[in-house]
């Protein structure tokens, strides 16, 4: 029920600030010290079986599907004051201009002694069309009737049968999968956005009707909540949709990290025996658990497991390396201590070309293979001492897994 305090004149007192009734909610109204605006042409410019000389209004749209319309007013509290008269007068209006009464039609049966409980009655209205209750008191020896009364509006042509549900494609999915939701609204006028709950907890809003979402378990329950009209806000909730998350071990394994040129066997895990790895190249066998890698670069490999129903993928990386450890610095001193320029893996590429040349570019030191005895031990080709400082590299190593050549700078100290 929504309660009006009587405080003066209230604002309803006025056509241009008719209240909105809600279809089936009660409202408490007064006409306490109302009174009438007096013009040609004005809102109060009206005889249908009473004119209007201490009037309130109301007002009301019907729904999409328009019908008939009742307004019931009941609890009539008349102030009963000396002179006052006892009567209330009532009646259903169009307006096809608002609030100018030479475009009202009287469209309800019209009371002008409403003494007690009364109705007013409007049949086949169309849809989507406002109309106006005007409220009168009738005068009596000297004053007008005030009264305080409840007023109901209801009847298939106002009627609020919103209809609010959701659904998708399908409710049994595989973990991880996304699963698309539709929301459907029908008669909800003034809708609101879209709110949507994973076992009762809100997930996302939407502006439209759509929602994406990928993080289901099995048995979670799906709902969304949507409001309806400006006036008198209405709140719908949805069915509820229960999905079956089909999930089982596959596991790609751990990240590895071998040198270029090795081989790695992967750690796959999974529950079910129909596998199958991607990219397939360099793999022993792409249709096993734990096939062996020999990637010629870093390579993502996913792992894709089928149970006859969904297919789960998991992701690991195998991180190549160059396996090449080459020092910065060397101390060709005597001591017995790094007194060679010493690369760790070298070993591994025969065929390599090293050149060593000055900051001015020129060429000091150069050799095929880089065996223990080639080692750069400071001095040139000649046997002549190279001095103190910094010198320039370039590693090719003849090695289809290299392209390019490895350049840097090495610094002698004496």
């Amino acid at each position: 029920m929504s309660t009006f305090v009587v405080n003066g004149q209230e604002p309803y007192n006025n056509c241009a600030n008719a209240i909105e009734l809600c279809p089936n909610t009660t409202f408490t109204l007064n006409n306490i010290n109302a009174n009438a605006t007096v013009c040609a042409n004005c809102e109060d410019d009206f005889n249908f079986c009473f004119s209007g000389e201490n009037t309130i209004w109301m007002t009301f749209t019907t729904n999409d599907l328009g019908g008939a319309v009742t307004v019931d007013f009941n609890n009539i509290m008349f102030e009963n004051l000396t002179g006052q008269g006892n009567e209330l007068q009532a009646a259903i209006i169009e307006a096809t201009v608002p609030c100018v009464s030479s475009s009202y039609n009287l469209i309800s049966n019209c009371v002008n002694n409403g003494t007690g409980n009364f109705s007013l009655n409007a049949a086949a209205l169309p849809p989507n069309t406002t109309y106006y209750i005007v409220v009168n008191g009738a005068i009596g020896t000297t004053d007008n009737a005030e009264a305080i009364f409840d007023v109901l509006l209801y009847g298939p042509g106002v009627d609020r049968n919103p209809l609010f549900s959701i659904g998708t494609n399908t409710n049994t999915i595989c973990a991880g999968n996304t699963v698309v939701f539709f929301a459907y609204t029908q008669f909800c006028d003034d809708q609101s956005v879209f709110d949507w709950y994973l076992n009762g907890d809100l997930v996302g809003s939407t502006l439209d009707s759509i929602f994406v979402y990928s993080d289901l378990s099995n048995n979670d329950v799906v709902t969304a909540k949507v409001s309806c009209f400006n006036q008198c806000r209405d709140t719908l909730t949805s069915n509820a949709l229960n999905f079956t998350v089909f999930d089982f071990l596959v596991d790609a394994g751990p990240n590895l990290t071998i040198q270029r040129g090795g081989s790695i066997q992967l750690q796959g895990q999974t529950s079910e025996t129909t596998i199958s790895w991607s990219p397939s190249y360099n793999m022993s066998n792409s249709s096993v658990i734990s096939p062996v890698v020999n990637p010629a670069e870093t390579t993502t490999y996913f792992l894709t497991v089928d149970n006859g129903t969904c297919s789960i993928t998991d992701e690991m990386i195998v991180f190549v390396e160059d396996g090449l450890e080459i020092p910065n610095t060397f101390s060709p001193n005597g001591d017995g201590i790094n007194d060679t320029w010493d690369i760790l893996g070298i070993d591994e590429f025969p065929d390599c070309n090293i050149q060593i040349f000055t900051r001015w570019g020129q060429l000091v030191y150069q050799t095929t293979g880089y065996s223990k005895e080639k080692r750069w031990d400071g001095n040139s080709k000649s046997g002549r001492e190279m001095a103190t400082g910094a010198y320039f590299y370039v590693i090719n190593l003849r090695d289809d897994a290299y392209e390019e050549p490895i350049k840097g700078t090495v610094s002698l100290i004496r």
